[in-house]
């Protein structure tokens, strides 16, 4: 029955998709342009309003902006808000309103241990770029991350790329890594005391340890372990039914 509705469905849906896909898949790397309408008709054997259609669509939902007298160029999608959408830290004080900045602590390849190694699929001799940040917001230390991403994958991260504009952003950028899926738990803790002591945490202040388990396509991609001052760092969650 699946499959029956998906054949029904209108054709500039179809075309929606596949555009996405191929974008996603770096076929139409980022900041450069589609080819042009009579190339993309010819493609998917539609006509230029079904074709506009499709490109809409993905335009409301950030994949594409068009350009006057240039044509349709390939962007990356805001990640929004959304209690089934994963977001960054950056996106979280935008949202918030509030003033932040990241400090890279450490960016180097390490080996994983086994429970981590198999988490992201890694075999026993594969190595892991380990990512440490601290967060700021309004100048206050507010959040440090550690994050395990395997080093095959994303050899050529750039540090500053992503001190200064988000791990997810320089993901999406330099590694076409445009879609995703995360599980985020939460649970109260005492942060260990090199954690603490970054953090400004007074002696068994509690703080919120956050792990994150992330995908993309079905195949891993990030581990990260978070604690939280609490007096800087809001947490809120939005939940929508119906």
């Amino acid at each position: 029955m699946h499959n029956e509705l998906e054949q029904a469905a209108p054709l500039y849906l179809h075309i929606a998709k596949d555009l996405r896909e191929r974008i996603e898949a770096g076929e139409f790397p980022l900041d450069t342009l589609l080819p042009p309408e009579p190339v993309l008709c010819q493609q998917y054997q539609c006509g230029r309003v079904t074709l506009r259609t499709a490109v809409e669509m993905l335009a409301q939902r950030g994949y594409l902006t068009k350009k006057q007298g240039r044509g349709t160029l390939v962007t990356t999608p805001a990640w929004l808000a959304d209690n089934t959408l994963p977001i960054g830290f950056s996106e979280k004080m935008a949202q918030a309103g509030l003033t932040h900045h990241t400090q890279v602590l450490r960016c180097e390849s390490i080996s994983p241990t086994a429970e981590q190694a198999e988490k992201l699929g890694l075999g026993a001799t594969d190595a892991v770029i380990c990512l440490e940040r601290l967060r700021f917001v309004e100048q206050q230390p507010a959040l440090y991350e550690i994050t395990l991403l395997p080093a095959e994958r994303f050899t050529q991260l750039d540090r500053q790329h992503v001190e200064q504009n988000g791990l997810y952003h320089t993901l999406a950028r330099d590694f076409n890594l445009l879609s995703m899926q995360a599980q985020d738990d939460y649970r109260p803790c005492i942060a260990p005391q090199q954690v603490a002591t970054l953090l400004k945490l007074n002696p068994q202040q509690p703080c919120i340890e956050i792990s994150r388990f992330a995908t993309s396509h079905g195949i891993p991609f990030e581990l990260t372990l978070s604690y939280t001052n609490t007096e800087h760092y809001p947490l809120s969650f939005r939940y929508l039914r119906g």
